[in-house]
């Protein structure tokens, strides 16, 4: 019989407990063949007496190596290591000594449908640069982190926490369902139950669980333009005709909406009410109460993306259509992953009780489920009060931080910037007079800030030349800094035009 107690030791306090850390230490020394196979151990009684440890620390951790399939235990007769490890050894597929393995292929062999777009592949360095100005992402920093991972803490502390290990609702947790409904019964205004409600991992995946249950290929979509990059290229990849209407500073053009409507069998209008993506607009009353006229009079449904209604500063939101939505028209699509991270994947469809019920058919053949444990703890945020308090704390600090951006813009870049100050979101919609962005963010690029040049928003044949610069994600003190650069480099790039002009009259 080996002695462990010479092999093994264990840290109090330590980053793991004690009886995981003997788990993984014999485990480890029957990898190493330290221990082999049929080799008795000591028993629980005497390993405890040797470490100096409660017996029940040592049972457990026996209990969990036998579980994994490392020991045996014999009653009367003791502990042995397994005649064999745990795990599977596969069968190779070819008998061949000396047989190595296949490298593996770095390019399929057979045609792909789609082509790589650069525009798609989210590059947000992280580390190359000392700063990034991204599109209009939370501060992580601020997220309820302690919050949220109590709420996991005392789902896995309740009688029935197994229960949320299983399978559930397709739509969604219920009570994630109820909570929703009297926030937006309270906030939007909008006499739902819930079954109106379908929680989906983030609004991106909802919207497109929705535009694939209603479009075929062939239909025609109305969006905005410029207008969120993502949501356009979803619905080329559904096989849809992307009909185009400019936004202006009311929202997107209800005229232009009204005469292709009239012309071409429109099935889906796409629209974001608050803070329009990348120019942050917002939908006028006036025009929410057309749109909602023309959808109803050619039978068209609406999705509603509503992402950022909670983010507002001066003013009030206005309610969205699907509050004055009598005919069934809306789809009305928000978020809490804005509000909190973007690693939290959490959003939320309302619609009529029929389509809810084939939103979760549908998902049902793609996901299975949402993730039952996060919705459960969500849905203790919202009832608590915990999403409420940390959105009236970054509604100030982000506030703050676009007063700073467009202080700072206004102050050293006049005339060759322009701008309308955001009453909400995360994001400022910047033209560049006299320069363009693509110089401006390769030479932001040199002095160390990483920023996108807007092209990506640009619609058809037209340069807009303009950023969508985002500021919530960065303190006051980097975001002073970040924009030192970015004026920095919008000179440098205007420097660096005269100084060409110059060279070309000379060789002229």
């Amino acid at each position: 019989m080996i002695e462990l107690g010479s092999l093994i030791k264990v840290c109090r306090p330590g980053e793991l407990p004690v009886y995981i850390q003997i788990v993984q230490q014999i485990s480890s020394l029957i990898r190493e063949g330290i221990l082999c196979p049929g080799m008795q151990i000591q028993s629980s009684r005497e390993l405890a007496r040797s470490l100096s440890l409660h017996r029940n620390t040592v049972v457990a951790a026996y209990a969990e190596l036998e579980a994994q399939g490392w020991i045996d235990v014999t009653p009367r007769k003791g502990c042995f290591v397994a005649l064999e490890m745990p795990g599977t050894v596969p069968a190779p597929l070819v008998e061949q000594a000396g047989a190595s393995g296949v490298r593996y292929p770095a390019t399929t062999g057979y045609e792909i449908g789609f082509e790589m777009r650069d525009e798609l592949q989210v590059r947000y360095p992280s580390g190359a640069f000392k700063y990034v100005f991204n599109e209009g992402f939370p501060d992580v920093r601020l997220t309820p982190l302690n919050d949220l991972l109590r709420e996991y803490r005392v789902i896995g502390s309740r009688k029935f926490a197994r229960d949320y290990l299983s399978y559930t609702a397709k739509e969604g947790s219920p009570r994630l369902r109820a909570e929703v409904v009297r926030m937006l019964r309270q906030t939007r205004g909008l006499n739902i139950g819930i079954e109106n409600v379908f929680i989906s991992k983030g609004a991106q995946m909802g919207m497109y669980l929705a535009a694939s249950l209603l479009l075929k290929p062939g239909d025609s979509v109305i969006v905005g333009d410029p207008g969120f990059f993502v949501v356009t290229q979803m619905f080329i990849r559904l096989g849809v005709n992307v009909c185009r209407v400019p936004v202006d500073g009311e929202g997107i053009d209800v005229d232009a909406v009204e005469a292709i409507c009239r012309t071409t069998p429109v099935r889906l209008i796409y629209v974001i009410p608050h803070h329009h993506h990348p120019t942050t607009v917002t939908l006028s009353a006036a025009r929410r109460l057309r749109l909602l006229e023309i959808a109803g009079a050619h039978r068209i449904a609406i999705i509603e993306d509503d992402f950022d209604f909670d983010i507002h500063y001066e003013s009030h939101p206005t309610l969205p259509m699907a509050s004055r939505d009598a005919g069934g028209s809306v789809i009305y699509v928000g978020t809490l992953t804005k509000i909190l991270a973007p690693a939290i994947r959490l959003g939320f469809i309302v619609a009529p009780a029929n389509l809810i019920a084939l939103l979760g058919q549908h998902r049902y053949v793609v996901d299975l489920q949402g993730d039952n444990l996060l919705e459960e703890a969500a849905a203790e945020l919202l009832r608590s009060g915990a999403v409420e308090r940390h959105l009236n704390k970054i509604r100030g600090l982000y506030k703050e931080r676009r007063d700073l951006l467009c202080a700072m813009l206004a102050e050293h870049l006049p005339g060759i910037v322009s701008f309308t100050v955001p009453t909400g979101g995360m994001c400022l919609w910047v033209r560049f007079h006299g320069v363009g962005t693509v110089q401006v963010a390769a030479e932001a690029q040199r002095l160390g800030l990483f920023i996108r040049d807007g092209k990506r928003h640009n619609p058809l044949g037209v340069d807009l030349n303009a950023i969508c610069i985002g500021f919530a994600s960065l303190n006051p003190e980097e975001l002073r800094e970040a924009t030192t650069l970015l004026i920095e480099a919008t000179l440098r790039a205007i420097s660096a035009n005269v100084q060409i002009v110059q060279l070309n009259r000379q060789i002229v």
